[in-house]
């Protein structure tokens, strides 16, 4: 991805230069764009500090974690005051937070650059989502503004607020994106254990899908991977590949981080713990092999459009979600995050681009609060005419014996959120029973602490 990154910036006119601790990369990077695009090779931190005009500007892309701080202590002696760098991988927001405040005692800015889109992305134009200081991004804005993707006529790059605003936003982003991976997955395995459906016809119904309401990156790709043969045996690649779903964190610290901030994520905790399940792999086939076969094929005539509905309908509540982490992320933290703004930037080069954006877009400039976008009338009459399809798929999903986290914990999201009232009442009864946490009552004000023996 940093190959491709330097490669795209190159391309728009900037001179780069490069280093990576493998001299060997390095130098065949170069020389795959000798006398096309201006990349010099550099093979030290002094060497790279040396070569750069000044303030320098320098992008750091390595693992999330040590890694980081490897380099920027090994950086940080060749650097001077009002260079800028800009940390580009999924880095925790409270690891970029910690290295800012170190770096600021030295004069050096770091920003925290969230960049989405794969290696394809980082090539033709990622989703930039930049944190920091504000002069750090207004100092590089020409950068990121144009090597980003567009959307009608816009750069998708922007500055999402202070410290480690530009990861958070990229962590909510791949839990966002944790959420629709495992609800493609549900979809696909409803339509091939249930209705029995080729992975060829699924591709078909993804494609047509793609044309319309349900229009995504990740929607346009499940279309490409399950229509892919296996050179060697012809058959659907899709099918040879094993059922373990691997992950590097960002989906786990979001569903902490929601969780710290009391704001309900259930659509994505149930990815993770997917995710977390698909890995138990062996013991899995042992549980098989006790129970027997759970799943079956089950005909019915009208899933596959009820299961259109139910996916748009889940899919809306895990960008709920997310953009209600951000929020509040954003007021705990002080960060000054805008969720237009964060809606404007992954309208395209991210991964969790879709059409539905725009809805989304449009139903927060109505409501204003993240947390209240299920109230905005334009969401209301989407979600009312889709809903009654949207349980009847989980119904037929639990007859046929299909496990979808996802379409269940979206649900239960929607008709908890909706619902006046709920059994609180007795949890917080029983606490008080066997702690003494006290309740509050509905009929007067007060605290009160009962003994709840008869």
């Amino acid at each position: 991805m940093g190959e491709n990154l330097a490669r795209n910036i190159a391309s728009k006119g900037f001179p780069v230069v490069v280093y990576n601790r493998t001299a060997e990369k390095t130098d065949r990077l170069v020389s795959s764009v000798k006398q096309v695009l201006d990349i010099r090779p550099s093979y030290s931190f002094s060497e790279l500090a040396a070569m750069l005009e000044r303030p320098r500007q320098i992008i750091i892309m390595v693992e999330a974690g040590k890694p980081v701080d490897m380099v920027l202590e090994q950086l940080t002696p060749y650097l001077s005051r009002g260079d800028i760098l800009f940390d580009c991988g999924n880095s925790h927001y409270r690891d970029t937070g910690r290295r800012q405040a170190m770096l600021e005692k030295h004069g050096v800015v770091l920003m925290g650059v969230g960049v989405s889109g794969g290696e394809e992305g980082a090539l033709k134009g990622p989703s930039v989502m930049a944190g920091g200081l504000k002069q750090g991004f207004e100092a590089s804005r020409h950068l990121w503004e144009s090597i980003a993707a567009k959307a009608d006529g816009e750069p998708c790059a922007g500055y999402m607020g202070g410290g480690g605003a530009g990861h958070f936003v990229k962590m909510v982003h791949n839990g966002i994106e944790y959420a629709i991976l495992q609800l493609i997955a549900e979809t696909y395995d409803i339509m091939k254990t249930g209705l029995g459906m080729t992975a060829d016809g699924i591709s078909v119904v993804f494609r047509e899908w793609g044309r319309a309401e349900l229009s995504s990156f990740l929607i346009e790709i499940a279309a490409d991977v399950l229509a892919f043969k296996d050179p060697e045996t012809g058959v659907p690649l899709v099918e040879l590949v094993l059922d373990k779903a691997g992950q590097k964190g960002t989906g786990r610290w979001c569903v902490q981080t929601a969780a710290e901030l009391g704001v309900p994520t259930p659509s994505i905790d149930a990815a993770v713990s997917a995710r977390n399940i698909s890995a138990l792999k062996n013991l899995r086939i042992q549980l098989h092999d006790v129970y027997g076969e759970r799943s079956k094929h089950r005909v019915s005539n009208d899933v596959v459009e009820k299961l259109r509905k139910a996916y748009w309908c889940s899919m809306v509540m895990s960008f709920v979600q997310g953009l209600t982490i951000i929020q509040s992320g954003s007021q705990a933290y002080g960060y000054g995050t805008s969720l237009d703004e964060v809606l404007r930037v992954w309208r395209n080069g991210c991964i969790i681009r879709a059409a539905v954006l725009k809805d989304l877009r449009e139903a927060l400039k109505a409501v204003g609060d993240a947390q209240y976008l299920l109230k905005s009338d334009q969401l209301v009459r989407e979600v009312v005419s889709r809903v009654d399809g949207w349980r009847d798929v989980i119904i037929y999903a639990k007859q046929a014996g299909i496990p979808t986290p996802v379409l269940d914990a979206s649900y239960n999201y929607f008709i908890s959120m909706t619902r006046k009232a709920l059994p609180a009442n007795i949890i917080q009864a029983l606490r008080d029973r066997f702690g003494s946490h006290t309740y509050e009552r509905v009929d007067k004000p007060g605290i009160y602490h009962s003994s709840w023996r008869p």
